[in-house]
């Protein structure tokens, strides 16, 4: 997934280095995964596909659902802190948290993107 690197004419360009940080390689790829399993941004192949590439699947992992439920926490709270400024994000950020409140069934939810 695209994140932190650019690609240039002049080669790769690394970006926003203040977030870089040294941890469990399953905290990035959590991010992957609930794109597939909570959003729906990525598809089942392509989710196939990364875990292929990588050598594992990180859903199958016992500390899959404390990391994901953390991420999807901060989607939702990263969506509520936007759509203060902009109310065409209101009813998105709304939708998050009641996903998370169990009122939308369950996942993947069909996220959409905050800006």
């Amino acid at each position: 997934m695209a994140g932190n690197l650019v690609r240039t004419a002049a080669g790769p360009l690394m970006m926003d280095l203040e977030r870089f940080s040294v941890g469990p390689p399953e905290w990035d790829l959590v991010s992957t995964a609930i794109g597939h399993t909570t959003t729906g941004s990525v598809t089942p192949r392509e989710y196939e596909t990364f875990c292929a590439a990588y050598g594992a699947d990180v859903t199958q992992w016992a500390g899959y659902p404390m990391l994901a439920g953390i991420r999807e926490l901060r989607m939702a709270t990263y969506a509520a802190v936007h759509a203060a400024r902009h109310p065409q994000w209101v009813d998105q950020a709304q939708y998050r948290i009641d996903c998370l409140r169990g009122r939308h069934g369950p996942r993947p939810w069909h996220w959409k993107g905050i800006l």
